[in-house]
């Protein structure tokens, strides 16, 4: 959960990334924020409630990979194929725990965490490229 303060500022940039997404995203933005947001929250919810910190966040991974290929599907935006790249690096760093392969401590969790903040990145450069967009046209709309 928040034990550390590189979790605590984790949670603050989703949390920003988020509110950004809702407030100046498209549809696609929005729903890939929620995504992520809810993945988020279950899989913290599942790890305090069962202590299967692993499975839950693997589940959750590869649901929020489902997720962001469904956004990057037919997608005239590039930012929702980074973000299920990124989710890909995570979901399988969370099977190769899970199948016990060795990798060491310090590589899982440096993956795990620069893969979380890749996806965040990606969400947040699709937001202000929306909102750049929608700037764009309100101004040249008007003319």
């Amino acid at each position: 959960m928040l034990h550390s303060p590189l979790a605590i500022f984790g949670a603050v940039f989703l949390i920003f990334t988020s509110l950004a997404a809702f407030i100046f995203g498209t549809w696609r933005e929005r729903a890939g924020a929620a995504l992520y947001l809810a993945a988020y929250l279950i899989a913290n919810g599942l790890n305090w409630l069962s202590h299967m910190q692993g499975l839950s966040h693997t589940i959750t991974d590869i649901l929020c990979l489902i997720g962001f290929i469904i956004l990057s599907w037919k997608s005239p935006h590039p930012w929702p194929l980074w973000a299920a790249g990124f989710q890909l690096a995570s979901t399988m760093t969370g099977i190769c725990d899970l199948l016990n392969i060795n990798v060491s401590k310090w590589a899982y969790m440096t993956l795990l965490i620069v893969s979380a903040y890749g996806v965040l990145l990606a969400l947040l450069v699709g937001t202000f490229a929306a909102a750049r967009r929608k700037w764009q046209q309100r101004i040249g709309g008007s003319e």
